[in-house]
């Protein structure tokens, strides 16, 4: 039977979230009632992608951790990625059954990574949003795999935080400061990947004004690095 009070106070928190910062408790409070040690909201990966950080909208999961499986690419053999793919259906999984599901080395690499993290398992809940890519809440850590009940609880709050999700971006890139001709054009030879030096050759500029350009467009677009910046710069079309 599923827990109406929790379920009530998870629900209203939801529905008082107004910032990203709100977003940010609701989901650790999902995290902690349902006995998680991590919390991340991702876009699905496609089979086209490589590397998972430019993905990630928010997460707990130790930097180290993301970092591994990026520098490794790990994520295009991941078990994980692929039944995301498949299916909008949520699901638990462990450790122990993607060792078991694939005998490629990426594989277990990847488990060793989970593992070195004290992560032993998770349960995935993803959904379509209106920008017709898929999002994904995950919990990951050291508890059992839920039972039915609480997987259709938690469906329900995560399809509420990824509503509470697309409403935040929305507000957000409609009230984005729009970004200089200069700034375009440094993430625009960013995209195509030329260091701070080179730009800044190409631009007769030192690379010191070249990395200024840089810090105002990632702030202006909320984005924490050169990767997700033009990653959103290419979503938004401000770049091709």
């Amino acid at each position: 039977m599923i827990n109406t009070g929790r379920q009530a106070l998870l629900d209203g928190e939801l529905r008082a979230v107004k910032t990203r910062d709100g977003l940010k408790l609701a989901l650790n409070t999902m995290r902690e009632m349902f006995g998680y040690e991590h919390v991340s909201l991702i876009r699905v990966p496609q089979e086209q992608d490589r590397t998972l950080a430019p993905l990630v909208h928010e997460s707990t999961l130790p930097t180290s951790l993301l970092r591994d499986i990026d520098r490794n690419q790990l994520l295009p053999s991941c078990p994980l990625a692929e039944r995301l793919r498949k299916s909008l259906m949520p699901f638990s999984w462990t450790v122990e059954e993607l060792r078991k599901s694939s005998i490629k080395a990426t594989v277990t690499e990847l488990c060793a990574a989970f593992e070195r993290h004290a992560i032993t398992g998770g349960t995935i809940f993803n959904q379509y949003l209106a920008d017709g890519h898929r999002y994904a809440v995950r919990f990951d850590g050291t508890r059992q795999p839920l039972n039915q009940t609480d997987i259709n609880e938690l469906s329900i709050l995560c399809l509420s935080a990824l509503d509470v999700f697309e409403r935040l971006q929305k507000t957000r890139e409609s009230s984005h400061a729009a970004l200089s001709a200069r700034e375009l054009e440094v993430v625009s030879w960013t995209s195509q990947g030329k260091t701070s030096v080179e730009i800044g050759q190409i631009l007769s500029l030192s690379d010191h004004t070249v990395n200024a350009y840089l810090t105002n467009a990632i702030r202006k677009l909320d984005c924490v690095n050169r990767t997700q910046l033009v990653a959103k710069a290419l979503r938004l079309k401000l770049i091709i």
